[in-house]
């Protein structure tokens, strides 16, 4: 409790020290602040109705809802699982919950259950033909690599209701394809369509169109888009991960190791270990990246063990990249694969089967990676790799030029996301 007690106090510090003077008698808290003490508030509401109602529909959703919307923002394991369990209480209490089970479609995405999101709507199929079922088929598509099925139900679903989430959808499916201005158009677009009070929303898309800057080497557009996401919507700890890859990747390793440190003692997420544990292996300092991978991969394969699924690709890539163990990588690639097929659960696999020393394996995986015509240039440079390794030097050169061509800067720190 006590050590608890310090971190509270600690991350407490950090946003005092970070947040303007409103005047000389007081401070203003953070959006992120806000917003959390306002869901905390619904939560703890709702909680105080349901021990007098407990069969009341409407709590229950409305408990599901502000848990899922919780671990949304705040991204912490605890969260999620807490969401999990308002969930199944709400499920077994609600007799006919359409819209209940359109939000656990969303939240067994977010957690690559796609299994359970797709039972999830074949309870609701009296609502095919309802934009907000479909968007989610959508979502499900994407996962499965189904990107033309994908792109063709988010410009239908667009073409009735231009909402700012599905244009953000398929600017998504555009940047990834190769087409860059489109993209950032439509996520132009989405900007206009959120609304002022939503600006997490519009920092959400900032942050988007940074990180396609960054994966093309356009380091400046980047930044801009980070500092505009910052101050849209202020103590977002997800702006501050975007920023501290930022950092590391300028190789100002000062500043982007004293980022993730504070944001380690005030968001503790396992990614976040990881990615201070790559940037010390990135600057050639293995022992001090050894406690943050450990403490990374002791939760991953926490997650694992509850029978979570949504850290399989966290784990091929930590044990390809970060530990360089062949086997491991593959045994965690293989089983993503089983549950989600598309460009970049074909890569990990890939890479995995690269890190194994198994070249012909990774040739042919690679070839259904490349199929989806994914523009990634660390896709490319693994399709170089592993092309030379196979002895075809010529398309292993080929492929280098096409990560060149997209990112430059490819080779620069970057964060597994």
């Amino acid at each position: 409790m006590f050590i608890r007690f310090l971190k509270i106090s600690f991350c407490l510090v950090v946003a005092v020290l970070s947040i303007p003077l409103t005047g000389l008698t007081g401070l203003t808290s953070t959006d992120y602040q806000q917003e959390l003490a306002k869901i905390e508030g619904d939560i703890s509401s709702s909680r105080n109705v349901s021990a007098t109602s407990t069969d009341n529909p409407e709590i229950l959703l409305r408990t599901a809802y502000f848990y899922f919307l919780k671990s949304s923002l705040t991204g912490l394991e605890q969260d999620m699982i807490k969401a999990g369990w308002a969930f199944d209480k709400a499920i077994e209490g609600l007799p006919t919950p359409a819209d209940l089970y359109l939000l656990h479609t969303a939240f067994n995405l977010k957690l690559h259950r796609l299994t359970e999101a797709k039972a999830d709507l074949e309870k609701i199929t009296f609502m095919s033909e309802d934009p907000k079922f479909q968007v989610w088929e959508g979502d499900i598509d994407v996962q499965e690599g189904n990107y033309r099925s994908a792109e063709t139900i988010y410009r239908h679903i667009i073409e009735q209701k231009r909402d700012w989430d599905n244009l953000s959808r398929l600017a998504y499916l555009r940047w990834k394809t190769g087409d860059f201005e489109g993209a950032d158009h439509l996520y132009s677009e989405a900007e206009e369509e959120i609304s002022a009070k939503d600006m997490r929303s519009f920092a959400w898309v900032e942050l988007q169109r940074g990180l396609m800057a960054l994966s093309r080497g356009h380091n400046k557009t980047a930044w801009a888009r980070y500092q505009r996401a910052d101050r849209a919507y202020s103590g977002y700890w997800l702006v501050k991960d975007y920023m501290a890859e930022w950092l590391g990747a300028q190789r100002n390793f000062d500043a982007a190791i004293a980022l993730y440190q504070k944001l380690i003692v005030c968001t503790p997420r396992p990614e976040l270990y990881q990615a201070l544990g790559d940037l010390y292996v990135f600057m050639g300092k293995q022992a001090l990246a050894q406690p943050w991978h450990d403490k990374a991969l002791a939760a991953y394969l926490d997650s694992a063990l509850r029978g979570e699924v949504q850290y399989y690709h966290h784990l091929a890539a930590f044990y390809a990249d970060s530990r360089m163990d062949g086997v491991e990588a593959v045994k965690w690639a293989q089983k993503d694969i089983v549950l989600r097929k598309n460009a970049t659960t074909h890569d990990a696999l890939a890479w995995a089967l690269y890190r194994n020393d198994q070249y012909p394996a990774a040739l042919e995986e690679i070839k259904k990676a490349l199929a989806g015509n994914w523009q990634d240039a660390h896709l490319y440079f693994h399709a170089a790799m592993i092309h030379l390794a196979a002895g075809q030097i010529i398309e292993g050169k080929g492929y280098l030029q096409k990560a060149a061509e997209i990112n430059p800067r490819y080779d620069s720190f970057h964060v597994h996301r």
